[in-house]
């Protein structure tokens, strides 16, 4: 069960475990592969690593130098949107994207581990606390494994480090809603999962009608736009907690339109929004 926010030190390690696997998963491979798109317009693995790196040196400055990443944040895309960096980095050696993926989450945790706990972190349109930015990050390496492991043909199992990603995923529900113009649901929403170690992972009133219970992996894995719903064994009942699993975002910011772009496209009667919305105004993750 989840009791209680984890402090930096234990995300930040958490958080590192996951970046050494996605690392042993990529570094043997050759450069070609690296390099190689599945599909016109997809990521190939030197995007997805490079994605990473660029969020990590993000964070750093948001922390060390707030008013040059400011000027950094408005010259960005759109509205709370960060340059996107998949297409510009497939011709790059493997070694120097792993390299520079190394320097910059080194810099992010040296600023993360001096900063105050409770100080809210700019980020692209929003504001983040240093446990809600580490656990984002944390989610989404992980969900940047789940990619690249289905590009090679490979599983990715999750670890209990995902309590994390599980634990801010369902935080976000009314965030979610809210992104979209909705008015947050107060009904209450049990959620159960079962936790890749076999342990049970609870939020909200026992009593609850609407619930979703399954594994932590399955709604990581629709929360995070690499699922559909109906892919997954999660068992939901009732209608807020339907709508979340149709609309829902894990974490503040997340973009789910590059999300599955290798995979075969989604019917458009699968029940998901426009995957575009960002965050653009505040952090508003709610305890349920």
């Amino acid at each position: 069960m989840i009791t209680q926010a984890a402090g930096t030190d234990e995300l930040l390690a958490d958080l590192f475990e996951e970046r050494a696997r996605l690392q042993r998963l990529v570094r043997p491979l050759t450069d070609a592969t690296w390099a190689a798109v599945p599909v016109p317009g997809a990521w190939c693995i030197a995007d997805h690593i490079a994605q990473l790196a660029f969020h990590d040196e993000a964070a750093a400055m948001a922390v060390t130098a707030p008013k040059r990443f400011a000027t950094h944040a408005r010259a960005q895309r759109g509205p709370g949107v960060p340059t996107e960096v998949a297409g510009q980095h497939g011709d790059r050696p493997g070694a120097e994207l792993l390299d520079r993926l190394d320097r910059a989450q080194q810099a992010m945790a040296r600023a993360y581990r001096g900063v105050d706990p409770h100080r809210r972190l700019p980020w692209y349109g929003t504001e983040l606390t240093p446990a809600t930015a580490l656990a984002a990050s944390l989610l989404e390496t992980w969900g940047h494994g789940v990619d690249v492991a289905e590009l090679l043909g490979r599983s990715w199992p999750a670890t209990d480090g995902l309590r994390h990603g599980a634990d801010l995923a369902v935080r976000s529900l009314g965030l979610s809603f809210e992104l979209l113009g909705r008015p947050v649901p107060t009904v209450p929403v049990r959620v159960e999962l079962t936790a890749p170690g076999g342990g049970l992972w609870c939020w909200g009133r026992e009593q609850a009608r609407d619930r979703v219970d399954g594994s932590a992996e399955d709604l990581c894995l629709v929360l995070t736009g690499r699922r559909d719903r109906s892919e997954v064994a999660l068992r939901v009942v009732g209608a807020v907690a339907g709508e979340w699993l149709a609309v829902g975002r894990a974490y503040p910011g997340l973009r789910r339109d590059r999300c599955n772009a290798h995979r075969e496209p989604r019917s458009a009667e699968s029940g998901h929004r426009d995957p575009t919305m960002i965050v653009t105004r505040r952090e508003d993750v709610t305890r349920i």
